[in-house]
């Protein structure tokens, strides 16, 4: 490392400006090879102001330091202040790691954005204020070895300060008079004695725990080696001399009060102190002052107030093609009631390690409005959780019986849908095993085979499913089912391969061939190069799984921008393999794949990955079918009934889709057959998505996603059900607002009403709520 000096006075000894001085500094910090500058300084302000440089700067200050030490410090800068430093060291701070080997005086860290920040001293008033975060960046921090000045952490908004009492100036109280005034963001550890002058509707005094405690201990010992002292580590390492001040969050603010103050009350403790009972005394003292009615309750209001909880679906049941009720899943988790929350999920899907935990896309996480906040709540650590649960408890059987044709998650879901509700299914599936394409053909590495053996054992052992392996299907048999079972299911999934009449075609291995090779004991060669006509996900599993067959490279293309997207593709190009479009297939050589403009590609093997279609040979001629494309597709209704009233179709033989999309089709058919059965009406999943505007996501402070379902849970935003949080019963400003208890017999125990009588339409109530519950509708 190169050091540079740069010199605070003239060549006749006096001292420069600071405008000079910071010239200097730049013009030495762009010198090639000068990576450390040495600053003989004179008091010179804004030292290290903006300073940047590719691959680090480092500045160590040997002279006195004005204010604003670090001013706007940049990522990849570190500066040392041998001694002490005026106001506002770390000022606007956005990355710079800062030490002074002294103390600080007035607004050190003022709002600071980001970097770190070290005091070998203690420092003045209005310390930490006005910090600013960036989910994206690690949160600013503030480490100070003695004691702060008055009005510390004023109006943080996210940083992190640790004060550790050693030599304080004021021993009795180490962080000075109103610290946390307007704090909204960002916790404080201290060691020693406060005055608790700080104001409980803004900071709460707590014990740090195990994590918190952790974090302390982990970086102390890099803030006692910045500043020398790493001789205090034992003495800082006593858990029961720390306390924190963490941020009052606005739900446990709101619920300090039972609810609105008084008129009565607001008009003797505030009004009249201030004006007497009549602001207009004094201009108008002939005024006539008798009450007018201007703000009207009851009939006479155009709006009115409605709860309307769990009404509109959230984003992520709404999106989710089997509705699961994520935001109900997350409130019983909260509530501590875990089986509630596993059982809960098993009543919609039994695969959801597997699907949601796994292979599925996630148009949940995709869709969810935590992202405007921060981001999306982590809904595979929810499905991978439920793995080792047991199966709900089924009804005993009802004597109606159904025949599944396919084992796929379509088929699956048909079957433990109606298993759970008493109904005797028996699957007849054509491959030695259940799964469909999950089983067969997607690759361990995304669907990890302990999670699926788990479930699919969970599977098999559910009271009222029978499966048969090995078994083909023609009309005659279809036509036996029919005759022995109530209703008959079709879920067979596409698996006839599309093929393209080229030159060479015969040479070409389907997709799905290859990928249930791959899963196989003794899978295929491939070569050293590969190419694979279709650049979508399956196409990019089968990239992924010719890599690991030994394949060097890896080429897919396609007559169209690769549709693929996701962890699929993602995993394809970390790999290697390169996407080229258009490209249009001539023919097929033993040398490789030809395009229409004469170019070889060459490859040892070529995969073609276009797409399946259903065989429904076996179909009876009562069962209309659509062709697409030169295939057959079974069409249906809202709830997957055939033309055929006792005949249903799921899954992929009514259009391709995800895995989801195929076990929401198979919730959907069971769900049909359930009510039937029972003689009642069925009506297939209808809810409105709840609006993004109707919730007031500014009640929420960004944090990290977390990796623990109660992390998911506590991050919820619970969209359209309510969070029982008491904001709309707090800013009523008439008390009309009051939560009624429904009792333990209840689905939600609770409700909230509006008293008509005291309701004046404002619309607080609807403007506030965190989840969108409340709407003002019209009369």
């Amino acid at each position: 490392m190169i050091k540079t000096v740069v010199k605070g006075r003239d060549e006749n000894g006096r001292r420069i400006s600071s405008m000079q001085f910071e010239k200097l500094v730049r013009e030495a910090a762009e010198l090639p090879r000068a990576s450390e500058l040495v600053l003989e300084s004179y008091g010179q302000h804004n030292i290290g102001i903006r300073l940047q440089r590719k691959g680090g700067i480092h500045l160590t200050v040997k002279g006195p330091s004005g204010q604003r030490l670090g001013c706007m410090g940049m990522p990849g800068t570190t500066i040392r202040c041998e001694g002490a430093t005026s106001d506002d060291v770390g000022y606007l701070n956005i990355g710079a790691e800062i030490t002074v080997l002294g103390d600080a005086t007035n607004g050190a860290c003022n709002a600071m954005a980001n970097g770190k920040v070290f005091i070998a001293g203690s420092i003045g008033a209005r310390g930490l204020t006005m910090t600013k975060w960036n989910p994206d960046y690690e949160r600013p921090e503030l480490w100070v070895l003695g004691s702060t000045g008055d009005s510390f952490a004023e109006f943080n908004c996210g940083g992190i300060a640790v004060v550790c009492g050693i030599d304080p100036k004021n021993p009795e109280n180490i962080l000075g008079y109103r610290p946390c005034v307007g704090m909204v963001g960002g916790s404080i550890y201290f060691r020693g004695k406060i005055d608790n002058s700080f104001p409980p509707q803004n900071a709460k005094l707590v014990d740090p725990d195990d994590e918190q405690w952790q974090w302390l201990m982990d970086n102390m010992v890099g803030f006692l080696e910045n500043i020398n002292r790493t001789d205090l580590l034992k003495t800082l390492s006593v858990r029961e001399e720390w306390r924190m001040l963490l941020t009052v969050t606005p739900q446990e603010r709101a619920l300090m009060w039972s609810g609105p103050m008084p008129m009565a009350e607001f008009r003797n403790n505030y009004w009249n102190k201030a004006f007497g009972g009549d602001p207009l005394r004094d201009l108008a003292p002939g005024l006539e002052r008798s009450p007018i009615d201007t703000i009207v309750t009851g009939d006479l209001r155009r709006r009115k107030p409605y709860w309307a909880n769990c009404e509109s679906a959230a984003p992520c049941t709404y999106y989710c093609p089997i509705h699961i009720p994520t935001v109900d899943r997350l409130r019983l988790i909260r509530e501590g009631r875990i089986d509630e929350a596993y059982e809960m999920i098993l009543q919609y899907t039994p695969l959801p390690a597997s699907v949601c935990g796994a292979v599925c896309p996630n148009l949940c996480m995709e869709n969810c409005s935590r992202q405007n906040v921060d981001t999306s709540i982590d809904v595979q650590v929810l499905g991978q959780s439920v793995n080792t649960s047991k199966t709900p408890e089924a009804q005993p059987p009802t004597g109606t019986k159904v025949a599944v044709i396919g084992g796929g998650p379509a088929g699956m879901n048909v079957a433990w849908q109606l298993a759970l509700n008493g109904i005797e299914t028996t699957i007849f599936e054509q491959d030695n095993q259940i799964g469909g394409k999950l089983a067969q053909v997607i690759p361990w590495e995304r669907l990890p085979q302990a999670i699926w053996d788990q479930e699919i054992k969970r599977f098999l052992e559910t009271p009222n499913i029978s499966v048969n392996l090995n078994t083909s299907l023609t009309r005659e048999k279809f036509e036996e089912l029919q005759k022995k079972y109530d209703y008959v299911v079709v879920a067979v999934g596409t698996h006839e391969p599309r093929r393209i009449q080229f030159p060479g075609n015969e040479k070409v291995i389907p997709a799905l061939d290859f990928l249930k090779s791959a899963k196989s004991e003794k899978p295929m060669t491939v070569g050293r190069e590969v190419v694979v006509i279709g650049a979508g996900n399956v196409g990019c599993d089968v990239a992924c799984e010719a890599y690991r067959l030994g394949a060097e490279k890896v080429t897919l293309v396609d007559i169209q921008k690769p549709l693929a997207f996701g962890k699929e593709k993602e995993a394809a190009e970390a790999l290697g393999a390169q996407f080229r479009w258009p490209v249009s297939t001539k023919e097929v050589t033993e040398e490789g794949l030809v395009t229409d403009e004469g170019e070889l590609i060459p490859a040892q093997t070529v995969i073609i990955s276009i797409g399946d279609v259903p065989a429904l040979s076996f179909l009876p001629k009562t069962v209309e079918t659509i062709t697409v494309g030169g295939a057959s597709w079974i069409t249906t209704d809202k709830s997957h009934v055939t033309s055929d009233a006792r005949i249903l179709a799921v899954g992929d033989v009514e259009k391709p889709g995800l895995a989801t999309n195929a076990l929401g089709a198979g919730k959907t058919a069971a769900e049909y057959i359930i009510a039937t059965e029972k003689g009642v009406e069925y009506h297939p999943f209808d809810r409105q998505l709840i609006p993004q505007q109707a919730l007031t996501i500014t009640h929420y402070i960004p944090e990290e996603r977390g990796e623990t379902e109660n992390d998911q849970a506590d991050r919820c935003l619970s969209c359209g059900s309510c969070r029982d949080c008491h904001l709309c019963e707090t800013i009523c400003p008439t008390g009309a607002i009051t939560r009624r208890d429904l009792g333990t017999g209840q689905e939600n125990g609770y409700e909230y009403i509006s008293d008509d009588t005291k309701c004046i339409a404002c619309g607080f109530c609807a403007d506030t709520c965190p989840c969108g519950i409340w709407a003002m509708n019209t009369f």
